[in-house]
């Protein structure tokens, strides 16, 4: 019981307007391979655990103050938590790159006993990168480093999810700018980069707290043509869908990246605690994936919360639907009983 109280307490502080106020601290995590800015976020008195929480794909990273309150809260709550700044999260780019680094950033951060005494830590990430943490655990050396991942609009089948976002008449357009942002390449002939920068620069004009629109100037200073692909881009239904079939096709000759970002098949090799929440509305990946992730992991490992609460990879919430709050903190309760390293090695 006295998790589900955490978990309401962790609810609760994610959705004030205020977010609670913990101690934090800019640090650098310096590995054999990179260094990475961090934010360390610790709690008052002895921590329960560690958590490496890593922000979704947002141009301001992990100050995205969305996520900052995530981070906060869960401090709040006891937990120590290290939310490192991802570079090409935060540009946008996806890239198997980022599978490889969170890997590092478990194995490195749980070997520290200034930040994870236990020596095994948990994971919080919303959408993209709550993906990218499924797969990292998937790792044998890596998994036996995570007690508990909580994912929030993670996606499990990376074909299906991004067939939703590009071709659906429900898919979000910021996500379908951000795939197309990526991958366009593999439709044209050469590279062009005036297409791509309009298509940053509209993703940047739907980011969260953005005040400035970009995409208006841009269109402005770009040639006829590329205008005209861009408008089709988001504009023209039938014409993306030609474009996204040519992506994938010409993506299997000259990249991997469906089979490197796939989810699916490697969760048979998970050993830690997930706990699922996914919004049941989300426009970016359907709740379908997240109930894909829950049939293909261990039943009594697992716990999955679908829920009217929440969009897409937020933890933001309502107190309007008590029976939903219930389901919801319930789930949270489930990631930070797991997460509580102390414990578990006591029972």
């Amino acid at each position: 019981m006295k998790y589900f109280w955490k978990a309401a307490k962790f609810a609760l502080h994610c959705q004030l307007p205020t977010p609670p106020k913990v101690s934090e601290q800019e640090i650098t995590i310096r590995t054999d391979k990179f260094e990475i800015p961090a934010i360390l976020y610790t709690p008052k008195g002895k921590s329960c655990g560690t958590i490496l929480a890593v922000n979704g794909l947002a141009y301001l990273g992990n100050k995205d103050p969305r996520f900052a309150a995530v981070c906060k809260s869960a401090a709040a709550v006891g937990y120590t938590v290290i939310s490192p700044l991802m570079v090409e999260v935060t540009q946008f780019r996806i890239k198997k790159e980022t599978v490889e680094k969170i890997k590092e950033l478990i194995l490195h951060i749980s070997s520290n006993k200034e930040y994870c005494q236990d020596q095994k830590l948990s994971y919080i990430a919303p959408s993209f990168s709550g993906s990218m943490g499924l797969i990292a655990a998937s790792d044998p050396e890596v998994g036996k480093k995570i007690s508990s991942i909580l994912t929030i609009g993670a996606y499990c089948d990376v074909q299906s999810t991004l067939d939703y976002v590009m071709t659906s008449d429900e898919g979000d357009e910021y996500g379908r700018m951000i795939l197309l942002y990526n991958f366009v390449r593999f439709a044209l002939k050469s590279d062009n980069q005036e297409l791509e920068f309009a298509l940053k620069a509209c993703v940047l004009d739907g980011s969260f707290s953005r005040e400035t629109l970009e995409l208006p100037t841009v269109l402005e200073n770009i040639s006829a043509e590329n205008k005209e692909v861009f408008l089709k881009l988001r504009e023209d239904k039938s014409f993306r869908e030609k474009i996204w079939k040519e992506i994938v096709a010409n993506a299997g000759s000259q990249s991997s990246f469906l089979q490197e970002l796939q989810v699916k098949d490697k969760l048979h090799l998970l050993d830690c605690h997930v706990s699922i929440v996914h919004g049941l509305g989300d426009n970016v990946v359907p709740a379908k994936e997240a109930m894909i992730l829950k049939e293909n992991l261990p039943n009594k490992k697992s716990n999955l919360v679908l829920t009217p609460l929440i969009s897409h990879g937020d933890v933001g919430i309502s107190l309007a639907q008590l029976p939903a709050i219930y389901d919801l903190v319930q789930g949270f309760a489930f990631f930070f009983k797991n997460a509580n390293v102390k414990e578990k090695k006591a029972a």
